[in-house]
């Protein structure tokens, strides 16, 4: 699924108000996509300040090696409910700057 659309499906839920309720709405969806949206909230959280996608980033970006699976070494499937209910209403400032700076940098999100 297209990283947008999983954003604005993910947007009407938080914050979430349990581990349960995340994992709940995660259930719906492949492992590619939960990886996406664990992915674009970490990328999001590097880049809240900024508008474009930063320098230490860019490269891996648009070299497609930073990806929707980029975090799969980091957080464990296992992890992924925590994740999102530990970050709580921060999400939407994280999905936010994800969104921002690759529209700023000319990223097409389709290849995430």
């Amino acid at each position: 699924m297209h990283i947008d659309d999983l954003i604005i499906a993910v947007r009407p839920l938080i914050p979430f108000g349990s581990e349960a309720e995340a994992q709940v709405f995660l259930d719906g969806y492949e492992s590619g996509d939960q990886i996406a949206l664990i992915s674009a909230l970490y990328f999001g959280r590097s880049h809240v300040h900024y508008n474009e996608v930063g320098e230490d980033y860019s490269g891996y970006l648009f070299s497609g090696e930073m990806n929707r699976f980029w975090e799969s070494g980091n957080v464990s499937e296992e992890e992924f409910a925590r994740v999102l209910y530990g970050k709580n209403i921060n999400l939407h400032a994280y999905y936010d700057a994800f969104l921002r700076c690759t529209d700023g940098s000319g990223y097409d999100r389709s290849k995430y």
